[in-house]
């Protein structure tokens, strides 16, 4: 993904046509609706080898903190592979596994025997990847005003011009996968756009975004993280309406997974035809093991977005929202200025709405939510509604349409914005109106041409 941030040396901005300014309508209706949200999560050290409770399929604490995980050649054993070692098997999938050392035996020593084994294609230790919310601990808000129709006509899509963009697109046809807590299938904005999942948490074939009743990541907040993936999920659904869903849960109620799930889940993703991954997560590490199933990804077409983080600041940068083969997504609110909360650095691609965005929730309602994770899911659908159209457009077609189309930054000047911001805001009106029919853009057609610029 050489190209993927094309947009930050080459800044066309030739095709900004449609109107980046928001009604004041719908600024007072975002005012009101993030009122008692924690719009600026707050920040705390990552729960990583805290005690906890783990849950049924998942590494325990110390299986992580002590575990090594390992990328397999095609056609290894897992388990012979552990054996050879003395180490034990405490969980794999066709191409992956994670092992414990022997008793006596540091993981830092299995992981350099392990790198030199040609059955091996990486070793590294393991560790816990986080839904960046649960980590700063923002929660859903229920505001008593979650309906369809606010959640539908929310100042976030305004913003955006979702409604110009479904002029053009919807999505349909492309297959979008959402690395998270699983979803609750049966939510009205969710049900009927499904094609399918996995659970690599509880490794069974029902993703379903569950509450466990317990504190795993023992930050003293029990399911702090539940719902998490039905709201990304519903952003998505709301960006691309007709685009179908792919839930892959990597991450528990808490919000925590471990790099061999995500890995795991990036790969099965691939397999099951996702030509956009959105990952609302992240850790402070890098890692080998999802950075060669990222790199699997780029090599089989298939878009990575991430969320750049809610650190307000510039360190530390999330991974893999600093992978070159993701696109990181930092968020703004819905008059595009920053959202006070949001990560930011030259690794950022693009911003979107990520400030009181409402979404589903559990139970079949609409909750406020902020984050970068509720940025992400903007971008990710709207790169559904491109690859609709152009279904062979590479990662730096879309991301340079995206690019061009972004709109400026509020209250940030143009060197910060682009050093720290990536393209600018998000306008999948303005992205999608290059493929409006010639006919389609006289006013007789119903499209709202004072939206236009």
């Amino acid at each position: 993904m050489a190209q993927v941030r094309l947009a930050r040396t080459i800044r066309p901005r030739i095709l900004r046509l449609v109107a980046g300014v928001t009604l004041a309508a719908a600024a007072l209706l975002a005012a009101s609706c993030s009122r008692g949200l924690p719009v600026a999560p707050r920040t705390g050290a990552p729960a990583a080898d805290r005690p906890g409770n783990p849950l049924p399929g998942n590494p325990s604490n110390d299986d992580v903190a002590n575990g090594v995980v390992v990328t397999l050649t095609a056609g290894t054993d897992p388990a012979v592979l552990a054996g050879d070692y003395h180490a034990t098997l405490v969980d794999s999938d066709e191409e992956g596994a994670l092992l414990r050392p022997a008793a006596g035996e540091l993981p830092d020593s299995l992981s350099a025997q392990l790198a030199r084994d040609p059955r091996v294609v990486t070793s590294e230790r393991d560790a816990w990847m986080d839904a960046p919310e649960a980590r700063q601990q923002s929660f859903a808000f229920d505001d008593g005003q979650g309906a369809p129709q606010t959640y539908l006509e929310q100042p976030a899509a305004e913003a955006v011009h979702l409604a110009a963009a479904h002029a053009v697109s919807e999505g349909e046809g492309v297959l979008v996968a959402i690395l998270d807590t699983g979803a609750d299938l049966t939510h009205p904005a969710l049900a009927g756009r499904i094609a399918g999942g996995w659970d690599f948490v509880g490794n069974t074939a029902d993703p379903t975004d569950v509450r466990t009743g317990r504190d795993s990541n023992g930050d003293g907040v029990v399911d702090g993280a539940w719902g998490h993936g039905t709201h990304v999920a519903g952003i998505v659904a709301l960006t691309a309406p007709k685009a179908r869903l792919l839930i892959v849960r990597v991450l528990d109620s808490d919000g925590r997974g471990d790099m061999l799930n995500v890995a795991a889940g990036i790969r099965w993703a691939i397999a099951h035809g996702a030509r956009a991954i959105n990952m609302s997560l992240g850790m402070l590490q890098s890692s080998d093991a999802i950075q060669g199933a990222l790199e699997l990804a780029e090599a089989r077409g298939v878009l990575c977005f991430a969320s750049a983080g809610n650190w307000g600041a510039s360190s530390p940068q999330e991974f893999p929202a600093r992978s070159s083969h993701t696109a990181a997504v930092a968020a703004v609110d819905a008059q595009a200025r920053p959202a006070t909360f949001t990560s930011y650095g030259s690794f950022v691609a693009l911003c979107a709405p990520g400030a009181g965005v409402r979404s589903a929730y559990p139970g079949g309602g609409y909750r406020l939510w902020s984050g970068t994770s509720m940025s992400t899911p903007f971008v990710t659908g709207s790169a559904a509604l491109l690859l609709s159209l152009h279904p062979d457009w590479t990662e730096d077609q879309v991301m340079s349409r995206l690019g061009a189309t972004a709109a400026p930054l509020a209250g940030v000047s143009q060197s910060d914005a682009e050093s720290n911001f990536g393209e600018g805001a998000l306008d999948a009106g303005a992205a999608l109106l290059p493929d409006l029919p010639p006919a389609a853009l006289r006013p007789t057609s119903g499209v709202p041409m004072s939206g236009l610029r």
